[in-house]
């Protein structure tokens, strides 16, 4: 049915069944209260709220926890820069605290010294499927009163102390776009425990609804009231974040072939770890031992001076020996243009000493492969570049 190893019939099965209901009216019975509600199930929360993306999942979250005009929220700056972004468009001020060196992962400490009077949030990002020192960010939290939502949307069923990511923090955000461990093209969710974060994301991604509760498909109010002409719909200002019913159904199936999509990339990121692990100059990520990642991107590090070996130089030779190529990480979020611009705060050179250091010389080895043989050919093609410059 399609070149791509991820979609089989399961999903065209799926989304047959919703064309084939004609779209039931009733979240509660179509496929976005399935997901919702397998999403339950599998983290073991009482609420799953899905959205149109992974960025307005973050934004919904924020204003869920109370996060407004004028609040600081601390984020890292080594990630793509929606997370910022959703800060900003909560009308709160990102505040970047730096990175571990070896985790690559937000940094407790950096995090503690970035604290003010006006932090509200911690928005820590389990970068490239690793979840971050939770305990730590979390007692900061509690210290603090403030609210810590995860960022996970390249962490699906990466663990933490036998935890799942996800299940650490007050609330956490997964994303479903095309790059991510599952995928409905474009799409998210955010779940929590916490029944008055559910309705407060419920609402806002529903235009502000009055009527919506934290659960799928179930109203407040009677349809009688409801179909009345007196009826007052929109009790707070929301956006229309509502996830598709037709994303939902292919999300469905992506997600019930989740565990089989994870460890294919654990798979992967094992052929590069094992060709890795005698070279003095890549460092990968550090994966502490309470912890599991899901490997979203196997990370390493050049560890070698540029003029020694340049990041274009070892791609180049990579893609020569049959490589896919790979991705370097994101320019740090407050180097982007946008915040240089100075429109939404001062963020200059020298904030994050450790992720600028990070950054120019990181590798993203992709781990999206579906069979042994492009695996193998991948590890190969790492294995031909190492020796080639070793021999140099």
């Amino acid at each position: 049915m399609t070149s791509s190893w991820r979609i089989n019939d399961q999903e065209l099965t799926y989304v047959k069944e919703l064309l084939g209901s004609g779209f039931p009216g009733s979240a509660g019975s179509s496929f976005v209260g399935r997901l919702e509600k397998a999403f339950t199930e599998k983290f073991g929360c009482s609420y799953a709220i899905s959205f149109t993306n992974g960025t307005a999942t973050l934004h919904s979250a924020l204003v869920a926890a109370g996060v407004g005009a004028g609040d600081e929220v601390i984020v890292p700056p080594l990630t793509m820069s929606s997370t910022a972004f959703a800060v900003l468009h909560a009308q709160a001020v990102p505040v970047f605290a730096d990175v571990d060196a070896e985790t690559f992962l937000l940094d407790p400490q950096s995090v503690r010294e970035r604290i003010t009077p006006r932090t509200r949030a911690i928005m820590p990002v389990s970068l490239y499927g690793l979840p971050p020192d939770m305990d730590a960010l979390m007692a900061i939290a509690r210290e603090h009163h403030l609210v810590v939502i995860e960022d996970d949307a390249q962490c699906f069923l990466g663990t933490y102390k036998n935890r799942l990511a996800g299940t650490l923090g007050h609330l956490a955000s997964f994303s479903f776009q095309n790059s991510k461990h599952m995928t409905c093209g474009e799409g998210g969710m955010v779940i929590t425990s916490n029944p008055k974060y559910a309705e407060e994301l419920r609402r806002f991604s529903s235009l502000g609804y009055g009527l919506v509760s934290a659960e799928p498909g179930k109203s407040k109010i009677d349809k009688k009231t409801i179909v009345h002409p007196s009826f007052k719909r929109h009790v707070s200002l929301g956006f229309n974040y509502r996830l598709s019913d037709i994303c939902a159904a292919v999300a469905l199936a992506q997600f019930e072939k989740l565990d089989q999509f994870v460890e294919w990339r654990r798979k992967t990121a094992a052929a590069f770890a094992a060709v890795v692990k005698n070279c003095p100059w890549l460092k990968p990520q550090k994966v502490p031992a309470d912890c599991t990642s899901s490997y979203w991107a196997y990370a390493v590090r050049l560890a070698v001076d540029d003029t020694k070996l340049s990041w274009q130089a070892f791609y180049d030779k990579f893609v020569e020996f049959g490589g896919e190529g790979f991705y370097g990480a994101w320019s740090l979020s407050y180097l982007e243009p946008v915040f240089q611009s100075g429109r939404y705060g001062r963020y200059a050179p020298g904030l994050c000493p450790v992720a600028e250091t990070l950054q120019p010389r990181l590798i993203q080895f992709k781990t999206n492969y579906g069979d042994q043989e492009s695996i193998d050919r991948q590890a190969q093609a790492l294995a031909r570049t190492i020796r080639h410059f070793d021999a140099c």
